[in-house]
């Protein structure tokens, strides 16, 4: 096991900032997928998500019961292949704790960190908005978005495959979702921690485990070691929903935000 602890200062290259962590938290993502590979909905779900991440295939492990992981910039993923600890310390400094079985996985936080590499995900839906919330955050939180995930509904076309075309809309549902829920993390990490009790700053973060269910997208997310878990689904009225939330509520208010800018 390696364990390297790095700080990345973007203080004079903040408008690089923003993109680095929407790439770190991609990463993370990615890495943490996983399905039983006994539910054929969740299988079938894991694969199309994965189909539409530039570079990403499956693979098999056996826990007991057979699960489904990605394989992703020529790594196979498990649950122990890594740990990743995120901590804001300032507006434009990150500190990243990487606990992995990879030699030198480290590299790849450091290619992130430049402009050149990249991390292609809802590659299906070539209208996809990667930004989608505005600079300007009111303290309300009500963040104004443009993005669409759903551009014509499926009886709106003919001669096509309806099931094949309503999974489709259900993952550009699935990756906007993803998308808040990154953006939403960033903006928590934005706000001052002396005036709400909302901001990430100073806090731990890890993205412990993404699993999916049937087409539900489990995020368990440890927020100073407190356990917070998200359910989020391609659902118009109820995309989201809070398993289980920390003392703060910040599962409640992350949920809040993505409501209140989902656009669909």
């Amino acid at each position: 096991m390696t364990i390297e602890e790095i700080r990345y200062d973007f203080t004079e290259y903040a408008e690089h900032f923003r993109e680095f962590f929407s790439k770190i938290l991609k990463l993370i993502i990615i890495s943490k997928l996983n399905c039983q590979e006994t539910n054929k909905t969740s299988a079938k779900y894991l694969n199309e998500i994965v189909n539409n991440i530039e570079g990403c295939k499956t693979h098999r492990v056996k826990y007991g019961k057979s699960m489904i992981f990605t394989k992703f910039l020529h790594y196979e993923f498990t649950y122990q292949t890594i740990k990743v600890t995120i901590k804001i310390i300032d507006k434009y400094i990150i500190d990243i704790l990487l606990e992995s079985i990879i030699p030198d996985f480290v590299k790849v936080f450091d290619e992130l960190s430049s402009d050149t590499k990249t991390i292609k995900w809802n590659t299906g839906n070539v209208t996809h908005n990667n930004n989608i919330f505005q600079d300007n955050i009111t303290i309300n939180h009500e963040i104004p978005t443009t993005a669409n995930p759903i551009t014509k509904g499926p009886k709106e076309i003919e001669g096509e495959d309806k099931e094949d075309l309503i999974i489709q809309n259900e993952i550009r549902i699935t990756f906007y979702l993803l998308e808040l829920f990154i953006e939403t993390l960033y903006y928590l990490t934005t706000i001052s921690p002396n005036s709400n009790n909302d901001s990430l700053v100073g806090k731990l973060i890890v993205i412990k485990d993404v699993s999916v269910t049937r087409k539900n997208i489990n995020i368990e997310i440890l927020i100073d070691e407190k356990m917070i878990i998200i359910n989020l689904a391609p659902k118009k009225n109820n995309p989201i929903s809070i398993v289980v939330d920390n003392e703060d509520k910040i599962g409640n208010t992350i949920k809040q935000i993505i409501m209140q800018n989902k656009n669909f």
